[in-house]
């Protein structure tokens, strides 16, 4: 078949006409890594290769751009895939080339994940950990950045909230141990919430 024009698209796409009526979208790396702009016939195998390799640009851009948005996970990145239908073959080879450029790491991943819940959440470390293991984060990972958790961090997220909810709370009544299971909940330890709740006169 012979190749009549090409026509611009968004995003780096070009649209390729053929003499049989044929027309497809084909991404300007791909354009230049199989020469097209140099060949003026092509046959129905070599098109095959080229709408492959095409796919797999394609997937991979927009694993790129879903990233841009912000940090994923090895697993959040393979979830995202399969709900788009990519073969488990592509899924591994796309999370490869990811991880091999360092777009992709489950280390930095956890890294931010842990400074963002220290930083925009009120969740202790066990609330913490139990949302990165919803992420299938490997446990010696999670273990190592967790452990890495400023104490005085902590300190001073714990205080904050035992204040806000004594301030909140016009119902003195019990108030301790109602503190201690909100506290609770949002994945402190024990003898952690103790040590904190017994500086306060409740």
């Amino acid at each position: 078949m012979k190749i009549i024009k090409y026509e611009k698209k968004n995003n780096g796409n070009y649209q390729i006409f053929f003499d049989n009526d044929q027309k497809i979208i084909i991404n300007e790396d791909i354009i230049l890594k199989y020469k097209l702009l140099y060949k003026e016939e092509i046959d129905e195998y070599f098109l095959e290769d080229i709408k492959k390799d095409n796919n797999n640009h394609d997937i991979y851009s927009k694993c790129v751009k879903y990233i841009g948005v912000r940090l994923r996970s090895i697993n959040e990145m393979k979830e995202y895939m399969e709900r788009k239908q990519v073969s488990s073959e592509l899924i591994e080879e796309t999370i490869n080339k990811l991880k091999k450029n360092k777009l992709l790491n489950d280390d930095v991943f956890t890294k931010a994940f842990i400074n963002d819940k220290l930083n925009f959440t009120t969740m202790g470390p066990y609330r913490i950990e139990m949302e990165l293991k919803k992420h299938n984060i490997d446990n010696h990972i999670i273990t190592k950045y967790i452990s890495e958790i400023d104490e005085n961090i902590l300190k001073e997220k714990i205080n904050k909230k035992i204040t806000k909810l004594i301030k909140s709370n016009r119902n003195k009544s019990n108030l301790k141990n109602r503190i201690y299971n909100n506290l609770i909940n949002l994945g402190y330890s024990n003898s952690f919430i103790l040590d904190n709740l017994d500086k306060y006169d409740l």
